[in-house]
């Protein structure tokens, strides 16, 4: 066989070989250009009307998982077909008049993950920490926790993140008088570490994992418009370095191929696009008016936004390798949470009952739900899954 024969047998190959790269490079399994987002459906709550938090895909077990402290529990949505299965009760709910830590400090579940191991983690009120088995758990979920952790602060507990290398979970505690993370073993007894403090932080917000740094970035707003990403090192407990995040008081964070990490901010601020290796501030996002949770979808590539700017709340999409400002699509009230399931593409932002700053029930007027009650809001590719 000739030179010339071999290319041309090869050829095909290596073009294939060319195209996964691509793929693999952006990040993306699906379509290399998905059509735009669009509001496709909405998914009622039973109970009462929505005061929630954080919110979670297991991508493994394609449930969705909200903190929703109004009914004093972890709400659980079968993600593949946009539907409400049951609720993980036995939370403090909303906050009495007199807590002393306030109506939000005070009130809980505020933050919840899935560890590889089927275990639910879920920060709670009163600086407590609840972890549920799910390994037989099935709607309506009639579960108890299986450990309560202390974490020493008097006021909620908020959000989390997984270390899968060393087993670690962090949690901070944002409503203390110097607020401070605390490093808890993901493995029984459940050990609790010594504080990490902030002093001078205004709160503490999202925690991500970075495998490739092995490190805990997390999100410490500062009191002026601005803040710092704290990079926390589990096995030391301490912080290795810090990333100034200027003008952005820091509330999300997520990560992405080429370690771009979407920095969501409080205040109406525009959100930021950090290098996670160093610090590097890659690109500002004028676009989306603050952002509260914030999520990479790695099966679209796309970074999502929930921000609850008045008056007109919205779901920001941004290309997570170039951080290009792709759309923003109508949400409603109180819409500061977001999560997508990557083998849908479905993107699940809660909506509250309506407030005095965006007055329209959302709910009710697009799809009909009970008024003042709140629900889920699911968008996905226009063109995707029977979509128009």
């Amino acid at each position: 066989m000739t030179a010339k024969n071999l290319a041309t047998l090869l050829l095909p190959a290596v073009v294939f070989v060319f195209v996964l790269a691509i793929a693999a490079r952006s990040g993306q399994t699906g379509e290399a250009n998905p059509p735009p987002v669009k509001l496709v459906g909405g998914i009622v709550v039973p109970g009462n009307p929505l005061r929630f938090d954080i919110s979670w895909v297991d991508q493994v077990s394609g449930r969705y998982y909200l903190a929703d402290a109004g009914n004093k529990g972890v709400d659980v949505f079968d993600a593949q077909n946009d539907s409400f299965l049951g609720r993980i009760i036995g939370f403090h709910g909303l906050a009495a008049p007199t807590d002393p830590c306030g109506p939000f400090d005070g009130q809980g579940p505020s933050s919840i993950l899935v560890t590889p191991n089927n275990r639910l983690w879920a920060s709670d009120a009163n600086g407590t920490v609840k972890v549920f088995d799910l390994t037989d758990a099935q709607p309506p979920f009639n579960l108890a926790p299986i450990a309560t952790i202390l974490t020493d602060a008097q006021c909620r507990a908020d959000e989390l993140a997984f270390d899968p290398a060393d087993h670690v979970i962090i949690v901070g505690n944002p409503a203390e008088a110097t607020p401070f993370v605390s490093l808890i073993s993901a493995d029984p007894p459940y050990n609790v570490s010594r504080p990490i403090l902030f002093p001078g932080a205004s709160g503490l917000e999202a925690s991500v994992w970075d495998p490739e740094l092995r490190r805990f970035l997390t999100n410490v707003p500062g009191t002026r418009n601005s803040g710092i990403v704290a990079v926390v090192n589990p096995r030391t407990m301490q912080v290795d370095a810090t990333y100034l995040t200027p003008g952005c008081s820091g509330r999300g964070l997520a990560l992405a191929p080429f370690q771009h990490l979407l920095v969501g901010c409080g205040g109406g601020q525009p959100l930021l696009i950090l290098n996670a290796l160093n610090g590097q501030v890659l690109k500002s996002v004028p676009e989306i008016h603050g952002a509260d949770e914030v999520w990479y979808n790695s099966s679209d590539g796309r970074f999502y936004a929930a921000s609850n700017a008045p008056p007109a709340p919205v779901l920001g999409v941004i290309d997570a390798e170039t951080g290009t400002f792709l759309q923003a699509v109508a949400s409603g009230p109180s819409a500061h949470s977001v999560s997508a399931y990557r083998e849908n593409d479905h993107v699940f932002v809660p909506i509250g009952p309506p407030t005095t700053t965006v007055p329209t029930d959302k709910c009710a007027i697009t799809f009909g739900f009970p008024t003042n009650t709140g629900c889920i809001a699911v968008y996905t590719h226009a063109g995707e899954a029977g979509v128009d």
